[in-house]
């Protein structure tokens, strides 16, 4: 009885073998019968007895599975793509239905596609045959689908570093809707994220014609490299670039292309658009490696000249900017630095007030080389404009050898003081000017009483900004101009003789003359000659004459007849002349020679 028993446990563990296989293919058909052996009492052989054929028709079950979870990282406005195989774990050929849900983690916008992978190449080619399905289509009994999920980051500007997407991908049998298989696709956005600051470097109170410096530095502290960085940047209002002031993380100056045009391949890396004044750098990639994530561009902007003090110096909207990509050519919104408030000043920068002045000839009177008699007064009309950027005021003066000056506002520019000019009084300074305004002034000068002939005076009238005094501006900010003045002087001249000469007895009439000349450049006026008559002698009635003719004694011949010019006093005689010219070469008309005579008692 033991080898039977034996046998029977055989087949019953070759049966738990098949069953333990692989699920059997629908519509397979089982069958099987039994036999029966067995002997006599004595040991004799029976006939075998068969049972009836036995047979099952294997039904379907459906199956399927879909790998495990993935994971890509995809960077920032880019897709990731998984490869996916959907397999028929069922016991027959089946139609699945492929879905799929997305939730964003941490924000940020993004879509995705699921794709029939036709030729198992891993990349979608819609002209092999690559399509966006939503049905497997028939699956072969352990046949396999392959599938390509496309995850795209849709957020305006790209994702955030970090940020996640997670995609749920299900396939379902047709046959048998309760046969699933889920996976999760988890995408991780790397993005280059790019922060910037610019800094005024040095004076940031420019004055017209200076320079103010700057400096932009952008650093990339994102998951992955910025790249074809850009540096561009219009420049501030009132300027213009200094081409030779451009240079890249501290080194020596680039060379820039200055044209009146767009840049164009042959320009780059640097260029300048002289029509736009827009600065172009090419800056390559910048990595996010600690250390390594910064670049720096300095510049400096002059400032056009003349400019108003108080002017605002400011880059326009949107400039400077920093413009990259992401790996696959996808352009970042562009960084635009903020500006250092450290080096800004509150407000802004604004253009520092420059100071300057200009005091020249009016030229109503021109021109001013004067020529006067002591006590003369002189006028000199000019002008003053400021030439300075903003308000000022100007303080007048003078360096003169003796002339002595009043300053009035020629109001209606005539050069003329007139008595409402007067009446409104001198002045010392001119008043607060605007910027680029001239005023007309009038210098009355006096020549003082008692200066000597042919003395000359050098007059330089100034202005002086009071701005710039109040400022401590190292150098004094001066205007002026400068006129001459000769002093034209009467020098009077008296030479005496006597004849007959030597001693002389009494009785002896002697006869005096006396030459009066001006020998000075200026006219003598009201000139009265006089001679006692000398102790011991009398005077010889009618005896005087001027320049050889008689002159009476009496005194009412004087006046009003013009050439009688002697008369007798009680011991004097006295000559007078209205005027006597000054010496002129080759004309004696300004001496005159005098003669009268006494006896000796």
């Amino acid at each position: 009885m033991k080898p039977t028993r034996f046998l029977i446990v055989a087949l019953v563990l070759m049966g738990l073998v098949a069953t333990a296989s692989a699920a059997t293919q629908a519509g397979t058909v089982i069958e099987n019968q039994a036999f029966g052996n067995y002997e006599d009492a004595n040991g004799n052989t029976m006939p075998q007895v068969e049972s009836l054929i036995v047979q099952t028709t294997v039904s379907q079950v459906a199956g399927v599975s879909l790998g495990g979870n993935l994971a890509n990282p995809v960077s920032a406005m880019d897709s990731t793509l998984y490869a996916v195989t959907l397999a028929n774990s069922g016991n027959y050929e089946d139609t699945f239905t492929i879905g799929a849900t997305g939730l964003a983690n941490d924000g940020g916008t993004y879509d995705f596609f699921v794709y029939h992978d036709a030729n198992a190449s891993g990349t979608i080619d819609e002209l092999e045959g690559d399509t966006e399905i939503t049905s497997s289509g028939l699956v072969a009994f352990t046949g396999s689908y392959d599938l390509l999920i496309k995850v795209v980051d849709m957020t305006s500007g790209g994702g955030n570093p970090g940020e996640e997407h997670v995609v749920t991908l299900t396939a379902t049998s047709v046959f048998d809707v309760d046969s699933t298989a889920t996976i999760t696709l988890t995408t991780t956005v790397q993005a280059a994220t790019v922060t910037g600051v610019t800094t005024i470097v040095g004076d940031a109170t420019p004055a017209p014609g200076e320079s103010i410096t700057y400096e932009s530095c952008f650093t990339n502290s994102g998951s992955e490299t910025a790249y074809n960085g850009v540096f561009v940047s219009t420049m501030p209002g009132n300027t213009t670039l200094d081409l030779t002031s451009v240079s890249i993380d501290g080194g020596s100056a680039v060379t820039i292309v200055s044209t009146a045009l767009a840049p164009i391949p042959a320009d780059l890396p640097y260029h300048y658009n002289t029509a736009t004044d827009v600065l172009t750098l090419e800056l390559g990639d910048l990595i996010s490696t600690p250390g390594s994530n910064e670049i720096c561009v300095q510049f400096s902007a002059i400032l056009d000249d003349p400019l108003a003090a108080g002017v605002a110096i400011d880059f326009p909207a949107g400039s400077p900017e920093f413009t990259y990509e992401n790996f696959g050519g996808d352009p970042y919104p562009g960084t635009v630095p903020t500006e250092d408030p450290g080096t800004f000043p509150a407000g802004g920068v604004e253009v520092d007030q420059a100071y300057g002045v200009t005091l020249a000839d009016a030229g109503v009177n021109a021109p001013y080389t004067y020529i006067g008699d002591p006590g003369d007064t002189l006028i000199f009309d000019f002008t003053v404009t400021n030439d300075g950027n903003g308000l000022d005021n100007f303080d007048f003066s003078e360096t003169t050898d003796y002339v002595t000056w009043v300053y009035y506002l020629d109001s209606d520019q005539n050069g003329i003081l007139s008595a409402g000019e007067k009446t409104a009084g001198a002045i010392t300074v001119t008043g607060d000017l605007t910027s680029g305004q001239v005023v007309y002034y009038i210098a009355i000068g006096t020549i003082p009483v008692g200066t000597g002939d042919t003395l000359t005076d050098a007059t330089t009238i100034i202005a002086t900004s009071q701005g710039a005094a109040a400022e401590a501006v190292p150098s004094v900010v001066t205007g002026s101009d400068t006129n001459g003045t000769t002093c034209t002087a009467p020098v009077l001249t008296l030479v005496k003789s006597v004849l007959p000469a030597g001693n002389q007895p009494p009785g002896t009439e002697l006869t005096y003359t006396i030459i009066v000349a001006n020998s000075g450049t200026g006219v003598a006026t009201t000139v009265v000659v006089s001679d006692a008559i000398p102790t011991n002698t009398t005077y010889v009635a009618e005896s005087m004459t001027v320049d050889a003719t008689a002159d009476g004694d009496a005194v009412d011949d004087i006046s009003p007849a013009t050439d009688d010019h002697a008369f007798k006093a009680a011991s004097s005689v006295l000559y007078d002349f209205d005027t006597i010219p000054a010496v002129t070469a080759g004309d004696d008309t300004d001496m005159h020679t005098l003669t009268f005579k006494v006896t000796i008692d």
